[in-house]
């Protein structure tokens, strides 16, 4: 038993470790993207105050700008083009990384090949109409990427296990043979196994969320609010913005949710810090926390959620549950209210990507101050109480 254990956990790392490294490479082009997205959309809808209803081309074809404002717009189009051009080379990037991780450098390419058409499947001759006709299938997307990662990874590594080659045909086999055999098995893996299964998953997960409408999208939003305020960036807030990462870069379903509960625990727990005393007239905390709930409200702005580490790590069979709930509580009044985000980024500079900004604020407000004030209503208690004493308390 314990060896099955054993096994069982070893095959998990082994797993965690490759999927993590292709992600550690795919975030940097997702930054790039959101960056000069974000910039693209601060441009018409910050700076030159354009109805954000209005998109930068119908903007650019009004006539109700010239100059520096008309060159400005046009700089925004290009931006917005390049920014979310990059997002379409995140898939391929995971994939290629992934499977470099498993199988070498020789993995590297086959992997990008298999992640560009998880995102662009290969069209296949259709009959229609008596005329054979080229018609593309459902993509299989990040869950096609997943597989023929890890596919090419163990098949290259197969390959440089069992041909052999004198030294002299070394550069042959690694620069030839094996990239070629590598491109071989992508191409008929991915039209004839990952495609059909990765697209048949994806158009199952598409009808049963438009079959729960609105139901499905909230109950959906609270499992991913909750996983992911559990252990601020521990093994639970991992696997679940593996899943959200996945639906959001199919478009199936947006990332608010766990967006708002990276931010908000920090958020939450750091503004106790600045409220206790106008709220009970006494400090609830020892001197130390006053300083790190200034670097936890900088660090959730940030995008960071480990700012709440401190407040969680000395009273957590209390705190753990307060800001899982607030995170919820917040995700669900922005998601319910109409906020939407797809770009899979918490950070501040994020926000311009956001649909309906003021209803997105107003989630992260409401949970974090319901984190804020129960958490220092509970520890006036407890000091009320005697249960709790204060270094520094006034």
């Amino acid at each position: 038993m314990e060896k099955q254990t054993s096994k069982g956990s070893k095959a998990w790392k082994e797993f965690n470790k490759h999927v993590m490294t292709g992600i550690s490479y795919m975030i940097p082009v997702l930054i790039m993207g959101g960056l000069i997205g974000a910039f693209s959309q601060m441009i018409p809808y910050v700076f030159l105050k354009i109805d954000p209803s209005t998109s930068i081309v119908d903007a650019v074809n009004s006539g109700n700008f010239s100059g520096a404002s008309l060159a400005f717009l046009k700089l925004s189009h290009i931006m917005e083009s390049f920014g979310f051009t990059l997002f379409s080379f995140a898939i391929p990037m995971f994939a290629a990384f992934t499977a470099n991780s498993i199988g070498g450098k020789t993995a590297l390419a086959a992997g990008f090949i298999g992640g560009y058409v998880a995102n662009k499947p290969i069209a296949l001759l259709s009959l229609t109409e008596g005329k054979w006709a080229p018609k593309a299938p459902v993509a299989s997307g990040f869950l096609g990427a997943i597989l023929i990662a890890f596919m090419v990874g163990y098949f290259v590594k197969w390959l440089n296990k069992k041909i052999q080659l004198p030294h002299n045909w070394l550069a042959f086999k690694a620069t030839f043979l094996i990239p070629l055999l590598a491109a071989l098995f992508t191409m008929v893996a991915m039209v004839f196994v990952v495609t059909p299964f990765g697209g048949w998953v994806n158009t199952l997960i598409k009808s049963g969320l438009q079959a729960a409408g609105k139901a499905g999208q909230i109950v959906y939003s609270i499992v991913l609010a909750a996983a992911t305020a559990f252990d601020l960036g521990g093994p639970v807030n991992k696997a679940a913005g593996f899943v959200a990462l996945g639906f959001t870069t199919e478009k199936i379903l947006p990332i608010t949710a766990r967006c708002i509960a990276i931010v908000t625990p920090s958020f939450g727990l750091g503004l106790s810090t600045l409220i206790d005393r106008k709220l009970v007239r006494r400090r609830v905390y020892d001197k130390q926390f006053y300083e790190a709930g200034k670097t936890a409200i900088f660090l959730a702005f940030m995008g960071i959620s480990e700012g709440s580490i401190p407040f969680a790590l000395e009273r957590p069979a209390f705190v753990i549950p307060l800001y899982v709930v607030g995170s919820v509580f917040g995700a669900l009044v922005a998601v319910v209210l109409g906020a939407v985000q797809w770009f899979p980024e918490s950070a501040i500079w994020a926000w311009p990507l956001v649909s309906k900004l003021g209803i997105y604020i107003l989630g992260l407000i409401v949970g974090a101050v319901f984190i804020a004030v129960i958490n220092v209503l509970y520890r006036n208690k407890l000091i009320n109480e005697g249960k709790l004493v204060v270094d520094g308390d006034e």
